[in-house]
């Protein structure tokens, strides 16, 4: 058996050295993806470090009182429609269409559609907007009916979900420009937007909050502000590169059609994962009381980590597809699938693994004070241990998913996310029995691994056979350095009495063993995935890219 095993090792390393990163994805073309995927990662990491402060500065303001249940009520609702239809569904269905009309159609034909939508979004996005500030006491009596229980609750709640209801407009044409600039992969710009938004929001708190008799509503107006910062930072960028916002309407114009075609079935397929999460709160309200608020905690952990490359990369890739699939280039196709595939296994394999064993330490650094105390940090923690064992398998549907939206498929991913959700709530109600709020965090974890394997052997049918075993190999490798990085950092940090230090022994002592888990996994990736940490060296590497442009 273990003669086996190591063939099957010294197999993979075999296939590792063979590959030619040059030949298996044109190194120009994976340069620049990962150039893209850093472009979005720097100011991604930006905004999830100032979102976590903005939460701080809300919490202190708003504790955990009725304010503070009012406001976070009021603002799931806008937030959820922003994350299903205009950064979702919309981005998915907008950015393969017009990456194709700009291969095939005259500039003036492009810009003609992109102010066509850009209208057409602005109008039905108004009338949402009115009917959600005229039907919010409806709304809200439905989505918080506890609340009616409490004096003055539902009142607070309705008006500040009048005052937030305008941010879906705002924030809908914000991603619409972001959507176009991404189609000319430009993505700095657009994915600093939310660094911009957390600052309105926290500047706001900082000036008018303390001297408000409720603060709840500073933080509503800057949420709004916020949005429409979002959405005026970008204009300028889009106007250099030819918008002119010229007020056009027109829901029969072709293209249009064709976006609201893909958009339809694409709300439900891209929002499976956020669906899911607000039914995990639904069905953890039943259970013992902060059950909601560690999934809640722990997600943010969760999200934090995967904003950093996943979600970067995955945005990045949709106008990489979009232009390969515009010119029928399947085999470009593959060999960026593969590769992006690599790349993210690369960094959420040993992502996986810290949050496994460090997740206790990592919450109860990040939330242990005030109200938040050793059983709020053991209920958190036990969401985050569960929830880490999905991380590779959520990024590796944020890779997949921009291949089947590229190729205008957008009914495949929304059939497979209906039988997810299917997956997940049946899990749901068996494991939350004997493991409570840690059972909701696996069932989402088990159900992200049928979403990917499921969505993987479906666009293989679509596209031809991918590298599985190259892809495979390389996920081996990563995570055979992931384990012994997981111990080294497991031995070094049972070798302190760290809940009994102070705060700041805790943080260097915390910080210390992170940085002794990255320096484990490098060295031991030198040896075994050198071919993955070649690609990322290459993309930073100046001479190299000035010696390949000298060459040309």
């Amino acid at each position: 058996m273990i003669k086996y095993l190591s063939g099957i090792v010294n197999s993979f390393i075999g296939d590792l050295k063979q590959i030619d990163w040059d030949k298996q994805m044109d190194q120009q073309s994976s340069r620049r993806l990962l150039r893209s995927t850093f472009a979005v990662s720097i100011p991604t990491l930006l905004s999830r470090i100032l979102g976590y402060l903005r939460d701080m500065i809300q919490a202190f303001f708003l504790g955990t009182g009725a304010s503070a249940d009012a406001f976070t009520i009021a603002y799931i609702i806008p937030n959820l429609l922003r994350r299903l239809t205009a950064e979702g569904a919309m981005t998915s269905a907008f950015i393969p269409v017009f990456t194709n009309l700009k291969k095939e159609e005259n500039r003036e034909k492009l810009w003609r559609f992109a102010n066509i939508f850009f209208f057409d979004l602005t109008l039905v996005m108004a009338v949402l907007v009115v009917l959600g500030i005229v039907f919010s006491p409806l709304l809200v009596k439905v989505i918080a009916f506890g609340f009616q229980d409490v004096q003055g609750k539902i009142k607070l709640t309705i008006l500040l979900t009048r005052i937030m209801f305008p941010y879906i407009l705002l924030v809908s044409l914000a991603a619409l420009a972001m959507a176009i600039l991404n189609s000319f992969h430009k993505f700095f710009v657009p994915a600093l937007t939310p660094v911009l938004f957390n600052i309105s929001v926290i500047t706001a708190a900082a000036l008018f909050a303390a001297r408000s008799r409720e603060p709840a509503l500073v933080f509503a107006v800057g949420v709004v502000v916020g949005g429409a910062v979002q959405l005026g930072f970008q204009i300028p960028f889009l106007w250099k590169k030819g918008m002119r916002f010229k007020p056009l309407l027109s829901f029969r114009h072709p293209a249009v059609r064709k976006v609201v075609k893909l958009m339809i079935p694409g709300i439900f397929g891209a929002g499976i994962h956020q669906i899911n999460f607000a039914l995990s709160r639904m069905i953890a309200s039943t259970l013992e009381g902060g059950s909601v608020s560690s999934l809640y905690y722990s997600s943010r952990v969760q999200e934090f980590t995967l904003g950093l490359f996943s979600i970067a990369l995955s945005i990045a890739l949709l106008p990489t597809f979009s232009d390969l699939a515009a010119s029928k280039d399947y085999a470009g196709v593959k060999k960026t699938l593969s590769f992006s595939l690599r790349a993210i296994y690369f960094i959420t394999i040993p992502a996986m693994v810290g949050l496994f064993v460090l997740s206790r330490p990592i919450i109860h650094i990040l939330y242990q004070r005030g109200r938040f105390d050793a059983e709020s940090t053991a209920m958190t923690a036990s969401c985050l241990l569960f929830f880490s064992l999905s991380l590779p398998f959520i990024s590796g549907v944020k890779i997949i998913a921009p291949a089947f939206y590229s190729l205008k498929d957008t009914k495949t991913p929304a059939v497979v996310a209906f039988f997810v959700m299917i997956i997940y709530i049946s899990l749901s109600v068996v494991l939350m029995g004997p493991l409570k709020v840690g059972g909701i965090a696996l069932a989402l974890s088990i159900a992200s691994v049928f979403n990917f394997i499921a969505l993987f052997v479906l666009l293989e049918k679509k596209i031809g056979q991918v590298e599985k075993k190259k892809i495979l190999a390389s996920a081996l490798k990563s995570g055979l350095a992931a384990l012994v990085m997981g111990f080294s950092v497991w031995w070094f940090f049972r070798s302190f009495s760290f809940y009994d230090m102070n705060f700041l022994n805790k943080l260097i002592v915390f910080a210390g063993t992170i940085f002794l888990g990255i320096a484990v996994y490098l060295i031991l990736s030198l040896f075994l995935n050198k071919g993955e940490l070649k690609a990322f060296r290459l993309m930073l590497s100046k001479k190299k890219i000035k010696k390949i442009k000298d060459s040309k």
